[in-house]
């Protein structure tokens, strides 16, 4: 079917007036408010004064299109405009009762945008959300159908399988995030930005849903059974047999492509819960890219010293930004008599070139053989100053001296200006070990942390219920 044979052309129009942001809040308040009255529709006059109600608390930047009133406009005025707009665009009907009252209704296809536009503007990632990701939601479903004793395998199946694609579609949202995450290391480099990010990655994506799927949504408890389930349906004919009629329509009556239709859906929810463990290990990895790359980052970017990777930075963001303005030639110029590099028009036989000789790996080249060398060395002394400085129960240490006075800590409490470099990099190790290794979590608030290198929103560390 036609997509726009169901949803009309202009349908769209509110989405991408320069007023967008203003009618999808509209849309969602107006929803809401739409969900908890009567199932015969909203009253307009209700429907409107829920608008008034949001543009009272949140006052426009700027007029909403196509506004041509003569004279200065309230809020009803604009409650009134969106409302003619959505109904323009067909995301309502507005019909009168026998009671001569105008009674709003949403379009079954608007219903289904909303949804999606409210699961993504509540999603943990994009906003605030006490919902978060329901992983064990969908897979102790799955456990549930499975073990039922209704013996209506067919629809079982099915469900099994909506439940199936839900889950496996919150785990692509997951690591998507974490992709997305990881992007912005090299977009950033800025420790306000960083820091930031880093308390947005670990409040909305990492408790919300990371340590979730890791701790109380864990599926592996019920893994295993879903899968010998599967497998004792697929080893008896009998049903297999209830299991294909399911798909006997869409067959075209065919019996036996039914029954390749059941065993194949089957398979591939085997398959599925067989390979999580590795998607988790893949979404592990990812966790820790992040996270050490970000502390690692933030260590560069504290650090004062003169050494050769400061200087050469220092020196690609003069270049940088010269070239950005235009002034090449200049910056060139500039940066020329810091080098000296000898130019040759040809090589001789006596030339540091040599020709690349036979290669052939022997079983004796590993790097087990290279133990003691100076990547061992470099290895063992962080790890030692990790130890020392930011290991777990070196942060505990540390946060349990201001838990003393209260279970609650605001970061602004702990950072000065006459901090270490190290003492910031703790207050990086509290980010990462919240929620997860230590019994403390972390809010965002909504005032700005200002020191000498950097500022950043302010956050609470609050100690858990074991402390």
């Amino acid at each position: 079917m036609d997509l726009y044979n169901v949803i009309p052309k202009h349908f769209f129009n509110v989405l991408a007036s320069k007023n967008q942001t203003v009618y999808v809040a509209c849309i969602l308040e107006m929803y809401k408010a739409y969900e908890q009255g009567s199932i015969l529709g909203m009253d307009k006059s209700l429907a409107k004064q829920v608008l008034i109600d949001y543009l009272d608390l949140n006052p426009l930047d700027e007029e909403l299109e196509g506004t041509e009133y003569e004279f200065e406009i309230t809020n009803r005025d604009r409650a009134n405009q969106v409302i003619r707009r959505l109904e323009e665009c067909e995301w309502i009907d507005i019909d009168v009762n026998n009671d001569y009252e105008e009674i709003v209704n949403f379009r079954d296809y608007a219903i289904t945008i909303i949804h999606a536009l409210r699961e993504i503007s509540n999603d943990s990632f994009y906003g605030d959300s006490s919902e978060g990701h329901e992983f064990r939601g969908y897979i102790y479903t799955v456990y549930s159908l499975l073990n039922s004793e209704e013996g209506e395998y067919g629809m079982v199946v099915n469900q099994v399988y909506k439940n199936t694609a839900a889950f496996v579609r919150e785990i692509r949202k997951l690591d998507s995030r974490l992709k997305s995450y990881i992007r912005t290391i090299i977009d950033n480099s800025e420790i306000k930005d960083l820091i930031n990010l880093l308390v947005e990655y670990k409040v909305e994506l990492v408790d919300q849903a990371y340590r979730r799927l890791k701790t109380s949504d864990n599926i592996n408890k019920y893994r295993l059974e879903i899968i010998k389930k599967l497998e004792s349906f697929q080893s008896d004919p009998v049903i297999m047999e209830k299991i294909s009629k399911e798909y006997i329509v869409q067959s075209h009556n065919n019996k036996e492509l039914a029954m390749v239709r059941a065993n194949k859906r089957i398979d591939d929810m085997i398959d599925i819960y067989n390979s999580i463990n590795y998607i988790i290990d893949e979404i592990d990895n990812k966790n820790k890219v992040y996270v050490n790359s970000t502390i690692a980052k933030i260590k560069f970017l504290l650090s004062d010293d003169e050494n050769v990777i400061t200087k050469l930075t220092r020196i690609l963001k003069y270049t940088s930004k010269e070239i950005k303005n235009r002034r090449t030639k200049k910056a060139l110029q500039n940066i020329e008599p810091l080098f000296n590099l000898s130019t040759y028009t040809q090589i001789s036989p006596n030339s540091l070139y040599t020709p690349r000789g036979f290669y052939k790996r022997v079983d004796s080249q590993y790097l087990e053989e290279n133990n003691g060398g100076p990547g061992i060395k470099l290895q063992e002394e962080f790890y030692k100053e990790f130890e020392r400085n930011y290991s777990e129960d070196v942060i505990s240490k540390y946060l349990n001296e201001y838990f003393k006075e209260n279970t609650l800590i605001k970061a602004s409490e702990i950072i000065r200006n006459d901090m270490s470099d190290e003492a910031v990099l703790k207050l990086l190790y509290i980010l990462v070990y919240a929620g997860d290794e230590l019994d403390y979590y972390i809010q965002p608030l909504q005032n700005t942390i200002e020191h000498s290198k950097f500022e950043l929103d302010d956050f609470e560390i609050i100690r858990g219920y074991e402390g």
